[in-house]
């Protein structure tokens, strides 16, 4: 097998699943639906398209089902289907960083199989969740991205059940459909970039990623591409989305230095479901930091032709889920 892109994780029920060319995104003002196709090495985008949601039909939250208005999300996903010719029995389904909850733990010595390293992440979380360890999903990596167990430093994502079977039994009553794959937002903007880090020599190099979303932003730091910084927070809605970003980068800049033996970041990774190019912009102009615009066109990814790139960047993270698996597992 090839060598895994970055954060190729969360891997449903901690084995390999299989990898559908069909993606669905739920976020709390639409559903999102692509589909992809691989052939000999080059990868194309079949389909895109979206339906909106109102305000409160669907809450993302890391402790209770996300899904508020049943019928309603229901019926817009039944038009998304109805529209797609690519229909299949798998999906893979995307859903935001703030429908998990995710921490780094150390662990005294490494455990000899999975099953000790599962039973010891859940006793040193057992206090850090507000519901029963027992009633999560968890999914780990090492910091290097791989799901192993042998690490003492692991990156964990904590899927609280009602959540997780929520979106699952969900799409199946509704389209008939399994969930192939489940991942997060930011882990797939990540992943979309490892090409252009690896044609452009970054491996060594420190790292930003961020990801300003609908109702959060996620930060994330690499060094020499291993994960060292991770946060995820909920947007307050004081000020403009774009403003409260920059709040939240700028200490975590300034943490990497202090706390994280930083000696400068060589570039940043810039995510934003609207606005993308204004906060690359001010992220260049007030750290002096090079940043770049993440899109699924980005280099080494997939060339999106006959689309309107600025509403199809808004389907970045989701063709990362996909397109990512189609590189390294075609």
């Amino acid at each position: 097998m090839a060598k895994t892109a970055f954060l190729d994780r969360l891997r449903h029920w901690l084995i390999e699943p299989h990898y559908p060319n069909v993606g669905i995104e739920f976020n709390s003002d639409c559903i999102r639906l692509a589909v992809v196709s691989s052939e000999k090495g080059n990868i194309s985008v079949q389909h895109l398209d979206a339906e909106a949601l109102p305000a409160g039909a669907l809450e993302v939250n890391p402790f209770k089902p996300n899904i508020v208005a049943l019928d309603l999300v229901s019926d817009a996903l039944k038009r998304l289907w109805a529209r797609n010719r690519w229909k299949g029995s798998r999906v893979c389904l995307l859903i935001q960083d703030r429908s998990a909850l995710t921490f780094q733990i150390t662990l005294e010595h490494p455990p000899s199989n999975r099953q000790e390293c599962a039973d010891l992440i859940r006793f040193k979380l057992k206090k850090n969740v507000p519901f029963r360890i027992e009633d999560a999903q968890i999914s780990y990596f090492t910091p290097s991205g791989i799901p192993e167990y042998s690490s003492t430093t692991v990156w964990v994502t904590v899927i609280h059940h009602p959540v997780l079977h929520q979106y699952e039994q969900f799409v199946h009553q509704s389209i008939e459909a399994e969930c192939g794959l489940v991942d997060l937002s930011t882990f797939n903007l990540m992943n979309l970039t490892h090409a252009e880090i690896k044609n452009s020599g970054r491996q060594d190099q420190d790292l930003l990623f961020v990801n300003l979303n609908r109702d959060y932003v996620s930060i994330a730091i690499t060094q020499q591409g291993k994960l060292v910084f991770y946060r995820s927070r909920a947007l307050e809605g004081q000020t403009a989305p774009l403003e409260e970003a920059l709040t939240e980068i700028y200490p975590t800049t300034l943490f990497y230095v202090d706390k994280l033996g930083g000696k400068g970041l060589a570039r940043a990774f810039i995510y934003a479901v609207e606005g993308s190019d204004h906060l690359a912009q001010n992220v260049e102009r007030t750290l002096s930091l090079k940043a770049s615009i993440l899109s699924a066109s980005s280099p080494g990814s997939v060339a999106l032709e006959g689309l309107n790139e600025k509403w199809a960047g808004s389907f970045t993270p989701l063709l990362g889920l996909i397109i990512s698996r189609k590189v390294e597992y075609q």
